[in-house]
């Protein structure tokens, strides 16, 4: 039989894609009730005759139609599409996330500025998306660092104040302008709590130093906190610096005064990150303390306490910032896993052991064991693995639905990483006698060239058509590749003329072939009887394989 094989890859998300209806084919690929909907990606003019001209100008049209007339800020975003960068997002470092914000604001300062933005509809997506689930992830983790804090705090000292946050960013079905004011107003507001916290904090650990009582000690911690470079922002959030460079030097041991001490161990103190505790800060502060204490009498001593003061806020803040970086992380695969599909459409697995997991981390503030690590990990891919699945059906229906004949079947199976997806395809001008079955699974696409099961021996004009079919067969796959491409999908099929298939159009079983089928040629004589079916498989060997709807 001639067949294929690819392993489709996604390059661009295109924004508008929404989960698909329980039986439903290619309907609702833009969500209902959008203006923008009738020139979106579901509405292309041409599509289904650019599968016949791979070369021509339709095909322009369709990457046109997906890239550039649509109007990225009037785009709303669909569920399948956000589901799908939210899982990218949660599989990224914060870092990755971190620059993805700074490239979605400086997208929105191009608008601004009336300039047009290089990207297209699908990167300016991209980037608002992710930098929407690093808000989200700061959020989260901002309101559990303040509810830990509450628990831990000394008796009789006020409790950290109330982040007042409004709720987490949801970008399904908001289009990219109102998204971007959105996640500024967050921004903004998140940046106040975070610093709201650090001042708290700041004070927590001037009153663990020299008590409360001592306005002295906590102005000067204020001050010298005012007078710390932080990078707002960035990468490691508002309010936090990097590296050893902007924590003070102390001087040679003759040049020590108690007020350089004073002046340093306050400047040390308040550069510590904005999220450590006082547990966190304990060593550094005892380092401080003893210099202090040395300051007057033996100023070498001094010194060295406070260079120790200085290991010590600089081990600190690397163990903060990567407990940071582990509670945000943790905040968006734990979004990621909490997303739900649409009451109409298959279900999305659940991961009730994994969410537990990434809820203990941002409850306790501690990271999870590398075993554990992996489990979330593996739980996120999967999950990842069957949206881009779901993602990469729907661009496929999405190429062939306007052609001469579009057959489809799902399987009564809710998606899991095991579940199969079928469907046919006529070609155009192939009539009913010959089609192209596409199956499915969680890393491959594989294609079979399939002609109608019938009784008796096939003559010669039979077999010549079918070798016609099957060379003719390639040039399509040439054609649905160049246009996968332009949606955004990788579709490389690696396909081998060797006869064709029997077979019933839209049968309820699934094939899948085997990967060390591809090349194998089905026999010419017709296929009679399953009895005669049977036999031949015997003989020759299994070519493929069946996979019934409820049990695969």
């Amino acid at each position: 039989m001639s067949s294929g094989i690819a392993l489709p890859s996604i390059s661009d998300v295109v924004p508008t894609m929404d989960y698909a209806p329980t039986g439903q084919s290619v309907g609702g690929l833009v969500p209902h009730g959008q203006a923008v909907g009738h020139t979106g990606v579901g509405h292309v003019p041409g599509m289904g005759d650019a599968v016949h001209q791979a070369g021509g100008h339709l095909v322009d049209a369709a990457a046109h139609g997906l890239h550039e007339l649509l109007a990225p800020a009037a785009v709303a975003l669909g569920a399948l599409s956000g589901a799908l960068l939210a899982g990218r997002a949660a599989l990224v470092t914060t870092q990755v996330l971190a620059a993805a914000a700074v490239r979605a604001a400086d997208e929105q300062a191009c608008l601004e500025r009336r300039q047009e933005a290089a990207a297209t509809a699908a990167q300016q997506w991209e980037a608002a998306a992710f930098a929407a689930t690093r808000a989200n992830a700061r959020r989260a983790a901002l309101i559990a660092r303040v509810r830990r804090a509450a628990r831990t705090a000394s008796p009789g000292t006020p409790r950290p104040p109330r982040p007042g946050l409004p709720g987490p960013l949801s970008p399904v079905g908001m289009p990219l302008g109102r998204l971007r004011e959105e996640l500024a107003v967050l921004e903004d507001r998140m940046c106040r709590a975070e610093a709201a916290h650090a001042d708290w904090a700041l004070r927590e650990i001037g009153n663990a130093f020299a008590g409360p009582d001592d306005d002295t000690w906590q102005r000067e911690l204020r001050a010298r906190r005012a007078s710390v470079p932080y990078r707002q922002g960035t990468e490691a959030g508002p309010a936090a610096h990097h590296g050893n460079e902007v924590l003070p030097q102390p001087p040679a041991a003759e040049e020590l005064r108690y007020e350089d001490a004073v002046r340093i161990g306050a400047q040390l103190l308040a550069g510590l990150d904005p999220a450590a505790t006082i547990a966190d800060a304990a060593p550094a502060t005892a380092a401080v303390r003893h210099a202090l204490a040395s300051a007057v009498d033996r100023p070498a001593k001094a010194r060295t306490h406070l260079r120790e003061a200085r290991r010590f806020v600089a081990d600190t803040n690397r163990a903060v910032r990567a407990r940071r970086d582990t509670e945000e992380r943790a905040a968006a695969q734990l979004h990621f896993l909490e997303i739900t599909a649409q009451q109409d459409t298959d279900p999305l697995h659940p991961a009730p052991a994994e969410a537990a997991l990434l809820h203990r981390v941002l409850d306790e503030g501690r990271p999870l064991e590398p075993h554990e690590q992996r489990q979330v990990d593996d739980r996120v891919t999967e999950r990842l693995a069957e949206l881009e699945r779901r993602y990469i059906e729907r661009m496929l229906r999405l190429a062939v639905s306007g052609t001469d004949r579009f057959d489809d079947r799902w399987t009564t199976r809710p998606h899991q990483r095991d579940r199969l997806i079928r469907f046919d395809w006529t070609p155009p001008g192939w009539g009913d006698g010959h089609w192209l079955r596409f199956a499915l699974d969680g890393e491959h696409a594989r294609v079979v060239t399939m002609r109608r099961e019938q009784h008796g021996e096939r003559d010669t004009a039979a077999l010549a058509q079918d070798d016609e079919r099957c060379h003719q067969a390639a040039g399509h796959l040439d054609g649905l590749r160049d246009i996968t491409r332009r949606l955004g999908v990788v579709l490389d099929f690696s396909f081998e003329e060797s006869g064709t298939l029997p077979g019933v159009r839209g049968e309820e079983d699934v094939l899948l072939l085997d990967e060390d089928a591809t090349g194998a040629r089905a026999p010419a004589s017709g296929d009679s009887t399953k009895e005669q079916k049977r036999e031949r498989r015997a003989t020759d060997g299994p070519r493929y394989r069946t996979a019934p709807a409820d049990n695969h």
